[in-house]
């Protein structure tokens, strides 16, 4: 079962080509989205999405919200871990990799 605001697979998958297949924030290039592209990234990890404007501030499933990064980027994303109570709000500019 989906969470609500999260990101369709064809989301995943056209924030990915727009990324030219590389993680939004370290560009570091990803093959396929989850677990799938682990053998053949650099370093072994997933790809995940990630919502540039997070949902409890009124970011929405919309492709222009949505990148793909690599797991460790997404856990700095998070500000460490923070998931419950991150207060980092971001934005395209954040993310250098957003047009590939």
């Amino acid at each position: 079962m989906s969470r609500p605001n999260e990101f369709s697979r064809a989301t995943q998958q056209v924030a990915l080509a727009r990324q030219r297949y590389r993680c939004a924030s370290c560009g570091t290039h990803i093959s396929r989205l989850g677990d799938a592209g682990r053998a053949e990234h650099r370093y072994g990890e997933g790809a995940q999405a990630h919502h540039i404007q997070h949902v409890k501030l009124g970011g929405t499933d919309s492709v222009d919200n949505c990148v793909i990064i690599c797991q460790s980027c997404h856990y700095s994303a998070h500000e460490g871990g923070n998931y419950r109570f991150g207060t980092v709000v971001g934005n395209e500019s954040n993310y250098p990799h957003f047009r590939g």
